[in-house]
């Protein structure tokens, strides 16, 4: 394969045309993939709908429709022919989108329709993402699974999997260490450990460190061109239109021309204060319905919000990730004119414990999660993508010795009865195996919805559900749900105990005994987070050895 051959297909695999923080939706939904599949096969729409009630998968109906061999496509072809479609807007365009999708139906063969309607679709369900293709990107292009880990590492700084495929095609192991940080780009944020005790602060961190407080909202990185400013969720998505405020706000108080910068967006009720003494802040839930396509204005008066930076990655075209923790903040000050919108992550320096719990206990006080320590040594870099030991997180829960909370995705529903008839009255949740590159169950959540809760998750797993057991979810039979969801929502939910189990798969050898969460209860949807980024059954079990369970 040429380069451009294995960048194009690196996208195919995910089932998408471009990198992740890139707006690839073709913008065909399931009324006009419906419409092409009956032109293609010269059959009605109602055969098709039909079909598609019984299979319940549009790319199965394209499946059984043809009847004819086709050719083998090229990648290139099939490529170009899903830009086409995606490049088709105005009047008319969902026409031409129409005809463009059922033209390549009809020379595709039976297999390859199905996926073709899948991926236009964004339901391409191969059963893996982005990390197990870099596992096999290090097998192609190096000829050695060893190479995998510094794969990774590139792709956290390059989060673009087709440029990174391409240059791996062509250069091999040299093309690693190769990649920066670029405007326009979104590196993968650098996340924190936990600590198990408040005195292992000290143990991990020695000396002078700082603790910034730590906000419940969304993660932000800030690409600021010029004039040209975009805005990158955790999860890479371009988020830059639903933030209006923010977008106007960095024009004018960031004091570079090419800068990107790291922080958390936080909505919160304003105040007439000269200070922030009485300033409260809404809850993650209530800052997501800035997240919305529509009335954006109207909820940007109603739900203002505030961004606090705690880091800055790149500036006048120099990458900062390898500048030490106290070179960056001093960077960030400098470039930073802080107003009601922009402000600067309150923190303190010290090397006393006491001072940092202090700080710890105003930052509760406020109404926030905790706190971030960060090391102050010459070493303390930007570690795109890992959970680093350069920053470690102590919130509420820890200091109190409340029970945990666990990122899990949904992979199954189960009826629900009474007030919950119609909707579900339990889900099926898992954690990810990252050695197996597969979804285990670990519990079934039932308790902590509201009923608008209810309906959220109702309405977001509408699009996901589907009629088997997902490819890459490992489920025992006795706890098949009614209803089989792939993974792609992800909730936060608070437990206690990790039992052993025979029913749930999370961590399961050789034997029949995995491991399942009691007394779960849902707090949220994390929207910001990803099927990829959940909790996984290596930190299950960290947690259940820190607690002798």
């Amino acid at each position: 394969m040429e380069g451009k051959e294995v960048k194009d297909s690196a996208y195919l695999f995910l089932g998408s045309i471009g990198p992740a923080f890139e707006n690839t939706a073709l913008g065909i939904g399931d009324k006009l993939a419906l419409k092409a599949i009956a032109w293609a096969y010269g059959v009605s729409e109602e055969d098709v709908k039909r079909r598609y009630s019984r299979i319940g998968d549009l790319g199965d109906v394209a499946f059984e429709l043809n009847m004819g061999e086709g050719k083998l496509l090229a990648i290139d072809e099939v490529f170009g022919r899903l830009k086409e479609i995606k490049k088709a807007t105005g009047k008319g365009s969902q026409e031409e989108k129409t005809e463009l999708l059922s033209s390549i139906l009809q020379r595709a063969s039976p297999k390859e329709g199905k996926y073709i309607v899948r991926i236009v679709l964004g339901k391409l369900r191969l059963g893996f993402g982005d990390q197990f293709l870099l596992e096999a990107f290090s097998i192609a292009f190096t000829g050695d699974k060893k190479y995998a880990s510094r794969i990774k590492e590139s792709y956290s700084v390059c989060t673009d999997i087709g440029e990174l495929a391409e240059s791996l095609a062509e250069y091999g192991p040299k093309a690693l260490g190769r990649f920066s940080i670029k405007l326009g780009r979104p590196v993968r944020s650098m996340l924190a450990q936990r600590v198990k005790t408040f005195e292992e602060l000290e143990e991990r961190i020695p000396g002078k460190k700082a603790a910034e407080e730590k906000y419940d909202g969304e993660r932000v990185q800030i690409h600021k061109n010029g004039k040209e400013i975009t805005a990158f969720s955790r999860r890479l998505e371009d988020i830059t239109a639903q933030y209006p405020d923010i977008v106007e706000a960095v024009r004018k108080g960031i004091l570079a021309e090419k800068i990107v910068l790291d922080g958390e967006i936080i909505a919160y009720v304003e105040n007439r204060k000269a200070d922030d003494s009485s300033e409260e802040f809404y809850s993650f839930q209530k800052l997501m319905k800035r997240r919305r396509k529509y009335e954006v204005q109207k909820y940007t008066e109603i739900y203002p919000v505030a961004v606090f930076f705690f880091d800055i990655l790149y500036l006048e075209g120099n990458s900062l990730l390898n500048k030490s923790y106290p070179e960056r903040r001093t960077l960030l000050e400098e470039h930073l004119r802080e107003s009601r919108t922009l402000r600067l992550a309150k923190r303190t320096v010290t090397n006393n414990l006491e001072e940092i719990e202090d700080f710890f206990n105003k930052a509760l006080e406020k109404r926030l999660e905790g706190v971030i320590i960060k090391s102050m040594d010459g070493n303390s870099i930007y570690e795109a993508g890992k959970r680093s030991w350069l920053w470690l997180k102590w919130k509420e829960e820890y200091a109190s010795g409340m029970r945990e909370t666990f990122d899990l995705v949904i992979v199954g529903k189960y009826y629900g009865r009474g007030k919950r008839k119609g909707s579900f009255g339990a889900l099926l949740c898992a954690v990810l195996n990252e050695k197996r590159h597969r979804f285990e169950t670990f519990t079934k959540v039932g308790t902590g919805f509201t009923e608008a809760d209810a309906k959220e998750i109702d309405n977001l797993l509408s699009e996901h559900v589907i009629a088997e057991v997902p490819k890459n979810v490992f489920i025992k039979s006795r706890m098949l749900p009614d209803i089989f969801v792939e993974p792609a929502l992800v909730i936060e939910v608070l437990g206690s105990e990790i039992t052993e189990s025979i029913g749930h798969t999370a961590g399961q050898g050789e034997g029949d005994t995995g491991l399942a969460l009691r007394f779960p209860r849902f707090l949220r949807i994390r929207y910001d987070k990803g099927p990829y980024e959940i909790t996984t059954v290596k930190e299950v079990w960290n947690f259940k050895e820190d607690k002798g369970i």
